[in-house]
């Protein structure tokens, strides 16, 4: 059986997979929403997740995990990893931002879930 879910999106009916997040409507509107807001007010934010360094690290903790979620792991499944998820979250904690022991990865799914998304 294939479970659906209703868009995020505030007054959108559209059915989705139950995986997804928005409809194709309105996921490009929402990703530029989100993305406009932290360009504009957290520009330091921006450019450390574009920097070297933290591609270096974010590459070190994808091999160190086997690329597999370990929050789907946990569940006894095994799902690919996208996602490196800071666990004390950046803005909290700027100095652990490379921290090795500070990083889990993550599929987007389960990113997502910890970001309440």
């Amino acid at each position: 059986m294939n479970i659906k879910k209703r868009c995020n999106e505030v007054g959108c009916r559209e059915l989705i997979e139950r995986r997804e997040t928005y409809c194709e409507k309105h996921k490009g509107v929402v990703d530029k929403r989100y993305n406009d807001y932290r360009n504009k007010y957290d520009r330091e934010y921006i450019s450390f997740y574009r920097s070297p360094s933290w591609r270096k690290k974010r590459k070190e903790a994808l091999r160190r995990d086997n690329w597999i979620c370990k929050d789907c792991e946990q569940a006894g499944l095994y799902q690919i990893a996208e996602e490196v998820h800071h666990i004390i979250e950046v803005k909290d904690d700027w100095k652990k931002r490379l921290d090795i022991d500070n990083l889990v990865s993550l599929c987007k799914l389960c990113h997502n879930k910890r970001h309440n998304r």
